[in-house]
């Protein structure tokens, strides 16, 4: 249970990390692929140094469709849209936003796989996404972006596609594993590889020279090399966890993200907890309550 706490609280971490890093530097796109790229780096580091014997067998099953889908679409598509949106959004209502990928996934499957959304699950996505609406509109946690209304407006809509984006990379990795047998951590290793590559190599193709007379602040690179390796532990023990618990049961407690985050805002920044963002956290909460319990009833 514990670990399941430290999961979002390394998640809730990487959203005000992320924030604090685009903010000052303005490059989302590098900062997209470089976190990702690294972030594979040491998780695939990490696997072969206890897998060497298997891991050249493994990598094969790798080179299919399927597998290059969902890292695109997971890790760069996603990658750059929060990267981008990141820059206008503040990380508290991030956090509020990002938490809407189980409800969008439920969709995404309705629509795309006709599976069932029982009348419950869609009561339960309705109210899940009516909490959003207030603390969206709320003005009192705009410290993080001094941008005018329109581009905050844009920020806001390019986070909900890369939310959109990284929900649909989940249902590419179920169908993914119909085909590939591989081991999850060597799995996300290698799709964070891929994923970050392809948005690094898009950078040089697309900024040339000037991506490499980018001017960063002096703690930049120090930041960045946390944010990578928050990235790998959230993600290796997010694969762990699906080991020991239910899908169900991790994806339920991604309520405590907007709490935590509502707790960073208050430690760290001195932002007071608004009536608004208890409000919003609440009914949220209860949308997933609604949604989840009918989950376990059909499963």
């Amino acid at each position: 249970m514990l670990a399941v706490v430290f999961l979002y609280l390394c998640f809730t971490a990487t959203m005000f990390l992320g924030s604090l890093i685009l903010t000052a530097n303005h490059y989302p796109y590098f900062v997209a692929g470089a976190r990702f790229f690294a972030s594979g780096i040491i998780l695939l580091s990490m696997y072969a140094v206890r897998h060497r014997k298997s891991i050249r067998e493994q990598l094969p099953q790798l080179w299919c469709v399927p597998f290059f889908k969902y890292a695109f679409c997971l890790y760069t598509l996603s990658a750059v849209g929060f990267s981008w949106g990141m820059q206008y959004v503040d990380p508290i209502k991030a956090c509020f936003v990002f938490v809407l990928a189980p409800f969008i996934t439920a969709l995404l499957l309705y629509f795309l796989k006709n599976e069932q959304l029982t009348r419950k699950k869609t009561i339960g996505l309705i109210v899940g996404f009516s909490a959003v609406i207030p603390i969206i509109l709320e003005s009192a946690h705009e410290n993080a972006s001094s941008s005018e209304l329109n581009m905050a407006m844009l920020g806001y809509l390019v986070f909900g596609c890369a939310v959109v984006s990284f929900a649909y990379g989940w249902i590419l990795n179920k169908e993914m594993h119909g085909v590939v047998h591989a081991p999850s951590s060597l799995v996300t290793g290698v799709a964070l590889v891929v994923g970050g590559g392809t948005t690094l190599l898009g950078c040089i193709v697309v900024q040339g020279r000037s991506l490499f007379e980018m001017q960063v602040t002096e703690d930049f690179w120090w930041l960045l090399l946390l944010f990578a390796i928050l990235t790998a532990g959230a993600y290796n023990l997010y694969s762990s966890l699906l080991k020991r618990f239910s899908a169900t049961f991790v994806s339920f407690a991604s309520f405590l993200e907007p709490a935590f985050g509502l707790m960073y805002a208050a430690i760290f920044l001195g932002q007071k907890v608004s009536t608004v963002s208890l409000f919003s956290l609440t009914v949220l909460g209860c949308g997933l309550y609604l949604f989840y319990q009918e989950e376990l009833r059909l499963q």
